[in-house]
């Protein structure tokens, strides 16, 4: 079984688990009155990214439904299974001015008939178009041993004619340095247009942070990130009770680079942080105390974001408890908008206005993307008393088994 991707895989259980809320009801307060937001697009296949371009154009990248080319494979509890892939993640772009939405691309998607892998995030460079997708897993499709099933592992470049071409083989980079772990696994995930020229990849499945020189495709590892701790033993880290980072996001701020973790299984609340990367390659952390998050993106007012995608508590999975959040140092971070369902991604036009992708993992056409008009201008909840004001009381499941008197 792929241990390193095993905790992106788990959020699918969760989706099914909470059974999958209906469209309409993605975001709700605790008094059930709907947050100030304002559906924009939907219909989307498990929307992963989003990026608004200097016009307030919407672009979204999602995970798509596979395809009709198939290879043996295993599914996240390492049963067999019959992988299907496929040209069907799509790169729509959604116009601000009438809002009438076009299929820009597509990209490889990955099904093993539970979950889709597909396309992850987007970025603009110099105008041109680029986009994270589907990684390479080795250990949960044993076929692909000596590289990547077509489509995949790999930073994509996206023509003006919707032609997709390999920017650069990142996959590589696992394949021949494997930074990290002992289980051979890529994901590029995050995706920033560096000021500097480059573009920066969060690998998920690497566990590292990368730097793409997108003239030559020239790729190298920056930082890599340590396991933090878990609460089982752990067969890539010598049975030691530790779990992946899990890099998501990456975004530029004050001058700094940073970098979103989403942690891995079993998830617990406050393991995920955001951490701070030096020009050396030396990892700190920034900002603490954090859960689940799913991408970082820097905000027209020059603050840090970040999307929560949910909670897992002992009782399990907490309904409408992704969130928006403005990071701040230490752990003084603030929700800003909660009650969200799988969020994935966040993006800003120049008004500080908010564009998130929801239901990140559903039912077909289940995805959104949701408008929070003057985000950056709300006020915010401390992350510890949010969390806490979501999660269910203590003894809830004790109550619920508790015997009654007759």
């Amino acid at each position: 079984m792929n241990l390193r991707t095993f905790g992106v895989r788990l959020l699918v259980v969760a989706a099914l688990l909470l059974g999958m809320m209906p469209a309409q009801a993605l975001f709700a307060q605790d008094d059930g009155m709907a947050m100030p937001g304002e559906v924009v697009a939907e219909g989307l296949n498990g929307p992963m990214g989003i990026l608004i371009d200097p016009n307030g154009d919407i672009w979204v990248v999602d995970s798509g439904l596979g395809g009709g080319e198939e290879v043996d494979g295993m599914d996240f509890s390492g049963q067999p299974v019959t992988i299907q892939y496929g040209p069907t993640a799509r790169i729509v772009k959604i116009s601000a001015a009438d809002g009438v939405t076009v299929d820009v691309a597509a990209l490889t998607s990955v099904s093993n008939g539970t979950e889709n892998e597909g396309g992850s995030r987007l970025a603009l460079l110099d105008g041109v178009l680029y986009a994270t997708g589907a990684g390479w897993h080795p250990a949960v499709v044993p076929a692909t041993a000596e590289g990547p099933l077509p489509g995949t592992g790999s930073l994509w470049v996206v023509g003006a004619d919707g032609t997709v071409s390999e920017a650069a083989a990142i996959w590589q980079l696992e394949r021949d340095n494997n930074p990290v772990s002992a289980e051979l696994d890529n994901h590029p995930y995050g995706l920033l247009a560096g000021p500097d020229g480059n573009l920066w990849v969060a690998d998920a499945g690497m566990n590292a942070l990368l730097k793409v020189d997108p003239a030559t495709g020239a790729s190298e590892i920056v930082a890599t990130f340590d396991p933090i701790p878990g609460v089982f033993p752990n067969p890539n880290y010598d049975g030691e009770m530790l779990t992946d980072a899990v890099p998501t996001g990456v975004a530029v701020a004050d001058g700094g680079v940073y970098v979103s973790f989403l942690s891995g299984a079993p998830f617990i609340p406050g393991s995920a942080k955001v951490v701070s990367v030096a020009e050396d390659g030396a990892v700190s952390d920034f900002a603490t105390g954090l859960t689940m998050l799913t991408d970082l993106r820097t905000g027209p007012d020059g603050a840090l974001y970040a999307t929560q995608f949910g909670m897992f508590t002992e009782q399990g999975p907490v309904p409408g408890s992704g969130a928006v959040l403005r990071i701040k140092e230490g752990d003084a971070s603030e929700i800003v908008v909660p009650g969200l369902m799988f969020p994935t991604s966040i993006d800003f036009n120049t008004d500080g206005d908010a564009f998130v992708t929801v239901n990140g993992v559903g039912a077909p056409g289940s995805g959104q993307v949701v408008k929070f008009a003057g985000l950056t201008a709300m006020e915010g909840m401390p992350v510890a008393e949010a969390m806490a004001a979501m999660a269910p009381p203590a003894d809830a499941a004790a109550a619920e088994a508790a015997p009654t008197e007759e």
